[in-house]
C-alpha cells in the first residue's frame, strides 16, 4: 500500500470513527436516558435493559452492545464473507468501546438534567435525533458502517432479495414497534413511546440523506441546439467542465440536433441558463438535480 492510499485510509477511518462518535454521544447522553427506542441494535439495548441489568451493575449497555454486535459481526462474515467482516468489524467494537469509556467517564444526565420536564422528551428527541443522524450520515458517507443491524439488514437483503433501503426501514419500525409494549406491572402499550421513536427514525434518515447525497448533489443541464459547438465553448469558459454530445431528433417534426450533457455545480448550472440564450436563442434546456456523482466529472 503506496503512502497516499495508507493517507486516505487513514482519513477515511477517522471521519468514520467520528461519526461512531457522534452516534454514540446521541444514544448515552440523550436515547439512553429519556428510554427513547429509535431502532438500530441501540434501540434494542434499550428495551432490554430493565431485564439484563438484574444481571449486575456490570451489565451495562456497552457490555450488550460489545456482545450483541460480536454475534452478528460472525454471523455476518460467515453469511456475508470475510471483505465484509474485516470491513465491518471496526466499527462494530468501537462504538461499544466509546459508550464504555462514557459510561465510565460522564454522568448520562450531564445534558438533560437541566431540561424542564415539559420540554425533557422533545429536546430527547432533537438532539438524539441530530446527533444520531450527522454520525450515521458521516460514516456511510466515507464508505463506513455503524456494524450492529447493519449486518442483520444485509443478510436480509442478500438471501431475502429485499431492498436494502426496505430492510432498514423495516428492522427500525419493528423495534419502534416493540418498544410500545411493557410487561412490568402488568401489560401495557405505550404509544406516546412509539410516536417519538417514529419521528426519530424519519428524522435521523432525513439527516443522513442530506448528508450522504445533497453532500454529493450536483446539476445537470441537458441543453438541446443547433449550436453545440458554441454551447460547448460556453461550459468551458464558465465552468471549466467537460460536455458530452448526443444526437437527437424531434418526434414531431424531425429534425436533426444535438443535446449537450454537463454535470456541475449548482451555481455553474446558473450562469449557463442566464447565459444560453446569448448563444442560441432557440436552445431548449431542462436542468435536473443530480444526487450522486460516481467517477471524475469534469
Amino acid at each position: 500500500m503506496n503512502k497516499e492510499l495508507l493517507k486516505k485510509k487513514i482519513i477515511q477511518y477517522l471521519y468514520i470513527a467520528l461519526g461512531v462518535i457522534l452516534l454514540d454521544i446521541g444514544f448515552y447522553f440523550f436515547i439512553s436516558p429519556a428510554k427513547l427506542v429509535l431502532g438500530g441494535m441501540m434501540g434494542i439495548s434499550v428495551i432490554l435493559e430493565p431485564y439484563y441489568s438484574k444481571l449486575g451493575d456490570w451489565f451495562t449497555n456497552s457490555i450488550f452492545l460489545f456482545i450483541a454486535n460480536g454475534i452478528v459481526l460472525i454471523i455476518g462474515g460467515i453469511m456475508l464473507g470475510k471483505d465484509f467482516f474485516l470491513k465491518t468489524i471496526f466499527s462494530s467494537l468501537f462504538s461499544p468501546l466509546v459508550v464504555f469509556i462514557f459510561e465510565k467517564t460522564c454522568d448520562p444526565n450531564f445534558f438533560l438534567s437541566s431540561v424542564s420536564s415539559s420540554g425533557y422528551y422533545i429536546i430527547a428527541l432533537i438532539c438524539s435525533s441530530l446527533f444520531s443522524g450527522f454520525g450515521l450520515g458521516l460514516a456511510l458517507k466515507h464508505n463506513g458502517s455503524t456494524g450492529g443491524l447493519d449486518v442483520v439488514q444485509k443478510i436480509m437483503n442478500k438471501y431475502l432479495h429485499i431492498p436494502y433501503s426496505k430492510t432498514m426501514y423495516l428492522t427500525d419500525w419493528v423495534i419502534v414497534f416493540i418498544s410500545g409494549f411493557a410487561f412490568t406491572g402488568g401489560f401495557s402499550y405505550h404509544i406516546e413511546l412509539v410516536i417519538y421513536g417514529v419521528l426519530g427514525v424519519l428524522a435521523i434518515s432525513q439527516i443522513t440523506d442530506a448528508i450522504v447525497l445533497n453532500a454529493r448533489m450536483r446539476r445537470t443541464a441537458y441543453i438541446i441546439t443547433e449550436k453545440p459547438t458554441e454551447i460547448r465553448d460556453l461550459i468551458y469558459k464558465l465552468t471549466d467542465r467537460g460536455a458530452t454530445f448526443v444526437d437527437v431528433s424531434g418526434a414531431y417534426t424531425g429534425n436533426k440536433k444535438t443535446m449537450v450533457i454537463c454535470t456541475m455545480e449548482k451555481n455553474e448550472a446558473y450562469k449557463i441558463t442566464e447565459t444560453l440564450k446569448t448563444i442560441d436563442s432557440d436552445a431548449f434546456c431542462y436542468v435536473s438535480a443530480t444526487k450522486e456523482i460516481v467517477g471524475e466529472y469534469r
